[in-house]
C-alpha cells in the first residue's frame, strides 16, 4: 500500500468520524451550521494569509465565474451533509449521501456530454432502488426503528434524508465542475472550496433568521439559529482543531486522488461508510436496521460497480 492509498484512507477516516466533533460542538451550544461556517472560514483565512498574492488573483476573478460556481456547490454539499448529521442518523445520512455516483453520472451526461451506457443505466436503477429501500422499508415494516428523539422526530428524520440526498447531488455536481476546471491550481481549487463551504452555511443561517422574523415573527425557534456566543469556552478550542482536520483531509484527498486512478479513489472513498458505521456503533450504540443493510448494500454495490468501470468518453460534437 502506497502513501497515496494511505492518504485517501485518512481522508475517508476523517469524514467518517467528522460527526463526532460536530455533535460534541452542538452539545456545547455551537450548532453544526455555525461550526461548519467558522471552521471553513478559519481554514480559508489561513490559506489566504499563506499566499496573499494568489488570493488576490483568485478574488480578482482571473479564473472566471465557473470556479466560484464550483465553490458554491461544494459549500452546498458540506452544508447539507453536516446539517443532516445534526438532524438524523449518522449511518443513514452517509448511505444516502453516497448516491453521489448516480448524480455524477447524470450531470456528466448533461454537462460534459459523456455517454451513458445501458450498464450505466442499470447502475442508476440499482442505486435508486437501494435508496427507496433505505427510505421506505423502515417506515412500512420497522416502525419501532424510528423512535422519537426530539419534539418532531418525523420531521427531523425526513429533513435529514432530504438533506443527505441533496448533499450527494451537490457533491456530484461539484465534482463535474472540478473536472471542468482541472487546469486550475490545487491552491485555487482548495481555497474556492473552503470559501464556499464557509459562506454558504452563513447565508443559510441568515436566510433562516429572515424567515423566522418575517414569516413566523420569531415564534418558531430554529436550534441552528442559537447564538454562537452561547457556546461554551471548550467549544471554541475545538474549532481550530476541526479546521485543521478538514484541511488535512482535503489535502490528503488531492494528494492521493492526483496519484491514483479515479476508480481506485472512488473505491477507497467508500470506506467512509465503514468508518461512520463503526464509530456510530462504538460511540452511539447504532445498530443497522434491515432496510439499511439491504438498501445500503445496493447503493454501495452500485458505487463499486461504477468505480470498477473505465470513464466514458465524451460524445463527439
Amino acid at each position: 500500500m502506497t502513501t497515496a492509498h494511505l492518504a485517501l484512507f485518512f481522508n475517508a477516516f476523517i469524514w467518517g468520524i467528522s460527526w463526532l466533533p460536530y455533535k460534541w460542538l452542538e452539545a456545547q451550544g455551537l450548532s453544526i451550521l455555525w461550526a461548519t461556517a467558522f471552521s471553513y472560514m478559519l481554514a480559508s483565512s489561513a490559506l489566504a494569509a499563506a499566499r496573499p498574492a494568489d488570493f488576490r488573483r483568485l478574488v480578482g476573478g482571473q479564473m472566471g465565474q465557473g470556479l466560484w460556481v464550483m465553490g458554491l456547490f461544494y459549500g452546498l454539499t458540506n452544508t447539507c451533509f453536516n446539517w443532516a448529521l445534526a438532524l438524523g442518523d449518522v449511518v443513514r445520512v452517509v448511505l444516502l449521501f453516497y448516491l453521489m455516483p448516480l448524480w455524477s453520472a447524470l450531470f456528466a451526461r448533461l454537462l460534459l456530454k459523456e455517454q451513458l451506457s445501458p450498464e450505466g443505466v442499470a447502475r442508476l436503477v440499482l442505486a435508486l432502488a437501494g435508496a427507496a429501500v433505505v427510505l421506505g422499508w423502515s417506515l412500512l415494516f420497522e416502525p419501532s426503528a424510528q423512535q422519537p428523539v426530539a419534539q418532531n422526530p418525523a420531521g427531523r428524520a425526513l429533513l435529514a434524508d432530504l438533506l443527505s440526498i441533496a448533499g450527494g447531488l451537490f457533491f456530484g455536481l461539484a465534482n463535474v465542475y472540478l473536472r471542468k476546471f482541472e487546469s486550475a491550481t490545487a491552491y485555487q481549487r482548495t481555497l474556492t472550496m473552503y470559501l464556499g463551504s464557509g459562506v454558504v452555511p452563513l447565508s443559510v443561517l441568515g436566510l433562516m433568521a429572515l424567515v423566522n422574523l418575517l414569516v413566523f415573527q420569531n415564534s418558531m425557534e430554529f436550534p441552528s439559529l442559537s447564538s454562537p456566543l452561547q457556546a461554551s469556552a471548550q467549544a471554541w478550542w475545538l474549532v481550530p482543531v476541526l479546521a485543521l482536520g478538514l484541511a488535512l483531509a482535503n489535502y490528503s484527498l488531492q494528494y492521493g486522488g492526483s496519484r491514483l486512478p479515479t476508480q481506485v479513489t472512488s473505491l477507497i472513498m467508500l470506506s467512509e461508510i465503514v468508518f461512520a458505521a463503526l464509530s456510530a456503533a462504538w460511540f452511539a450504540g447504532k445498530v443497522l436496521t434491515a432496510s439499511e443493510w439491504i438498501g445500503g448494500g445496493m447503493i454501495v454495490t452500485a458505487a463499486i460497480w461504477a468505480s470498477l468501470r473505465p470513464p466514458s468518453k465524451p460524445q463527439p460534437t
